[in-house]
């Protein structure tokens, strides 16, 4: 559970260095400060020698880089996880962050994301990275993509340190673990067809999503680390 740790981390405290597609479409300020923060990060905040880091190629020319359609991140709480069934909707379980995921595009492919946040009343980009992540978007969006109709959801269950997606169209409980280096939570995998062409039901995640939560929250609080509600 290494790469969701790590990935769920960087989601909560954003990559910066020192001197899903969705159809949650975001207000022009969240698009703009995106756009002007991936400017400023490429030229004034990420050195040419570190670009790898961030999905690009060594020498690659960013200048053409942009950002592309977000993802609206959503979460499960601990509380609603706890009340729900295998008969509960999806669309009912799960609640905006408020955090918008940009993937920056680079010939034709997300290479990272640019992350915006409301911050003292404005909307400002508040870091660049999770390049793992941007590519697992990136194939959900080229399976299931706004095109056909469809509006995949990226949905974080910090407690669980694992992504999941969920398309609205296939029905109302669906929900499926992303896969890092081929395994999602609790195992889950793609076991035919492409990529993300078999989603998940809640059912079949409920108790090991149930049971990861409240082990997390038990060991924080044995920890003095607070519940996580």
């Amino acid at each position: 559970m290494k790469s969701f740790s790590f990935l769920l981390g960087a989601a909560v405290l954003i990559l910066l260095l020192p001197g899903i597609s969705p159809a949650d479409t975001p207000p022009p300020a969240p698009s703009a400060a995106a756009e002007s923060g991936l400017a400023r990060f490429l030229a004034e905040v990420i050195p040419p020698s570190e670009l790898v880091n961030f999905g690009f190629a060594p020498g690659e020319e960013t200048a053409s880089a942009r950002v592309g359609e977000p993802w609206l991140l959503h979460t499960i709480t601990p509380a609603a996880l706890r009340s729900a069934t295998a008969e509960t909707v999806v669309a009912d379980l799960v609640a905006p962050t408020g955090i918008w995921h940009f993937p920056v595009i680079l010939g034709g492919a997300a290479r990272c994301l640019v992350t915006v946040e409301r911050v003292e009343g404005g909307w400002e980009a508040v870091g660049i990275g999770m390049a793992p992540l941007a590519g697992e978007l990136d194939k959900i969006s080229r399976q299931w993509p706004k095109s056909g109709g469809y509006t995949p959801k990226l949905v974080a269950v910090y407690q669980a340190a694992a992504y999941f997606f969920t398309v609205p169209e296939l029905g109302p409980r669906n929900l499926t673990p992303l896969t890092f280096d081929g395994l999602g939570f609790g195992g889950w995998y793609q076991k035919t067809g492409l990529e993300y062409s078999a989603t998940a039901e809640l059912s079949e995640l409920l108790a090991p999503l149930k049971g990861a939560v409240e082990a997390n929250i038990a060991g924080r609080r044995s920890s003095g680390g607070g519940g996580g509600e």
